[in-house]
């Protein structure tokens, strides 16, 4: 039986406190349980639109780490998603430089996702949050900087697949 367990650790420094929390998986032997693409809380995960589009507009843009480098993961993609079937309706592989170009994409609200193909199944990047709040006004076309931030956090959500 697989036991998950909330681990607690606090970090002490010059008199302020820094506390922080992730739950593992303990399998019968001891060892930590390899990822099951099945947990509950994938199902549980609640995801909304991250992109408004006021009207039908060429989509481009980069991603870039907090540093400013250009976000170069082998075979990392750019999705747009339906926010209620998380169906995918637009798709397109980063260059070598974190840029993209969807084309022209109609308005509405979206899910914008950056996913990478991994052993032909998508996943999320790895310990990354999806970009929040992107928004498209223009006329003709639409340019997003996006900084992807990355956490230090190996959180079970991590192994869900992208929605």
């Amino acid at each position: 039986m697989k036991r998950w367990l909330p681990v607690l650790a606090l970090l002490a420094g010059l008199g302020s406190s820094i506390s922080f929390s992730q739950t593992i998986c303990i399998s019968p032997d001891g060892k930590p349980c390899p990822p099951d693409p099945n947990m509950r809380w994938c199902d549980d995960e609640k995801v909304l639109p991250n992109l408004s589009i006021t009207k039908p507009v060429k989509l481009i843009g980069v991603l870039f780490d907090p540093t400013g480098a250009p976000i170069t993961f082998e075979k990392t993609f750019i999705q747009i998603r339906d926010s209620q079937s998380k169906t995918v309706l637009l798709s397109t592989q980063l260059d070598e430089k974190g840029r993209f170009d969807l084309g022209t994409v109609p308005a509405g609200k979206y899910r914008f996702l950056a996913v990478r193909l991994k052993d032909g199944k998508l996943q999320r990047l790895p310990t990354a949050d999806q970009p929040k709040n992107l928004f498209c006004s223009g006329d003709k076309e639409c340019n997003l900087k996006i900084m992807i931030h990355f956490h230090g956090s190996d959180n079970p959500i991590e192994f869900c697949p992208p929605k």
